[in-house]
């Protein structure tokens, strides 16, 4: 349990003051904190809700869309220095994985020295992996950067990583990003 793991190795000060977890209920919108991108760590577990039964995973599996909104506001509560942390499960959500791995390179792009900028980057995402030609995937990012761009701080800078096992394509991967400017 998240909880009882976070009081084991935190001082009560820290862990009443500082942290907040939401466990059951939706990650979108994500609260507000007390003062605007002041937030140093965002974590994310994606997937089924922890003991939820065979019958109620579907009824508590994380959905792509809401997602992404939370990770947006994610994006934009966090203070210079601050990280993302999001575990992605492609074995049983690739859209969601692929688009929380996608939105963090974009949040990378938004400083690419590259003509197109992140709208190219954006753009040259595949259609979903899934074999529909849909893009839901590259409209989620889309959206989700956009608003990044436009309620965000200007010119801030990211560096995204995936950390993911070799060999083991299915899984979990671990997307972490962190603001620097």
């Amino acid at each position: 349990n998240t909880t009882e793991a976070l009081r084991d190795v935190l001082d009560s000060d820290t862990f009443e003051n500082h942290c907040r977890i939401l466990g059951g209920t939706s990650h979108a919108p994500l609260p507000q904190p007390r003062n605007s991108q002041s937030v140093g760590l965002i974590c994310y577990n994606l997937g089924w809700l922890p003991g939820s039964s065979a019958d109620d995973k579907s009824a508590f599996a994380t959905k792509t869309v809401t997602t992404m909104y939370s990770l947006t506001d994610a994006a934009l509560m966090l203070r210079v220095g601050g990280l993302l942390s999001v575990m992605t499960y492609p074995g049983t959500t690739p859209l969601e994985a692929d688009a929380v791995k996608y939105f963090a390179e974009g949040l990378a792009m938004l400083t690419t020295r590259d003509k197109a900028g992140w709208q190219g980057y954006v753009d040259a995402i595949p259609p979903d992996a899934d074999g529909s030609g849909a893009t839901t995937v590259r409209d989620a990012v889309r959206t989700s950067l956009e608003r990044v761009v436009k309620m965000g701080v200007p010119k801030q800078t990211w560096r995204a990583y995936e950390h993911k096992p070799l060999g083991r394509p299915l899984s979990p991967i671990l997307i972490t990003a962190m603001r620097i400017k």
